[in-house]
């Protein structure tokens, strides 16, 4: 298993949790210490899950799109990767602020799933290509993607009081010029 591929998969993919956090945590005043765990273990769940997902359903396909796959992986890595770098400079106004109240259980249902939704096609792509290496553990992969989104969400909630000048649209932008490379290193 390639470990340094999916460490920097699971960076990229962490970018929308990191910069929800982020902005949650420059927001949130009261309950920020369990707030912060609750919205770090919801992001980090369903960014471990959706690649599950994405397997399992790629796994089914693998044999009808086997010739074509490197060329799907890039292709879903390159709209993956543009929406993201097109996203993040859309717009000349930072993401705007978010409700400062602790969000309830479907709150973070609907977070995790809005910020693992590309997860899934990653999953996908780890089935069909040769993403993660050809000796890929899925279980492994699943959990350092989702160990990762954890980290980063926590950190980012955290340090938001600190960081709070940080431009968000360079981050996801390098998060997508990095998948579109490694759709690019797949094909290779």
């Amino acid at each position: 298993m390639n470990y340094l591929e999916i460490t920097l998969i699971a960076l990229a993919l962490a970018v929308d949790a990191t910069v929800y956090a982020f902005s949650y945590g420059m927001v949130l005043r009261k309950g920020r210490g369990r707030a912060a765990l609750w919205l770090a273990l919801s992001v980090g769940a369903f960014q471990a899950g959706m690649p599950l997902l994405g397997y399992l359903g790629g796994e089914a396909l693998r044999s009808v799109v086997s010739t074509w796959a490197p060329w799907i992986v890039l292709l879903v890595f390159g709209a993956l990767g543009g929406s993201i770098i097109y996203k993040a400079w859309q717009s000349e106004e930072e993401e705007a602020e978010i409700a400062a109240t602790a969000l309830g259980f479907w709150g973070l249902i609907l977070v995790g799933i809005a910020t693992s939704i590309d997860a899934l096609a990653v999953g996908a792509c780890m089935a069909l290509g040769n993403l993660g290496g050809p000796e890929l553990n899925l279980t492994t992969a699943v959990s350092i993607i989702g160990g990762i989104t954890f980290v980063c969400a926590l950190l980012s909630f955290h340090c938001a009081r600190l960081l709070h000048h940080l431009p968000t649209r360079w981050l996801e932008t390098a998060a997508g010029v990095l998948l579109i490379g490694l759709g690019v290193q797949n094909l290779v």
